[in-house]
């Protein structure tokens, strides 16, 4: 790998890193589970043509690999957090729940 693709991959996995919103994919994961998930996984975001400019098409490709699977990486990622803390909440309420129905029982409702 030459100078030029190593700075490429470099640029594009910190660019994604910027762009990319992990609270927006923690939400997702969250609301949508698994579904959520898979559109993380699917969904490929392309970077923007202004980055582009100027660059040789070496540049450009190895610039776009890297942005899309540090983007992908990234997205599914936090996509998978947003579930786990959603199970955490779902478990966390379904015990309430169980101690509510347990205390009603034991008074006699």
């Amino acid at each position: 790998m030459n100078n030029e693709q190593h700075q490429a991959r470099i640029d594009g996995e910190q660019d994604a890193d910027t762009d990319v919103s992990r609270i927006l994919w923690i939400v997702i994961g969250f609301f949508v589970t698994i579904i959520g998930v898979i559109i993380a996984f699917v969904y490929q975001p392309s970077p923007p043509a202004s980055r582009m400019v100027e660059k040789s098409q070496e540049y450009i490709m190895f610039y776009t690999e890297a942005y899309k699977n540090k983007a992908k990486n990234i997205q599914v990622t936090n996509a998978l957090i947003g579930v786990g803390i959603g199970f955490g909440v779902g478990i966390m309420f379904f015990i309430f729940a169980l101690g509510i129905i347990g205390s009603m029982s034991r008074m006699g409702y």
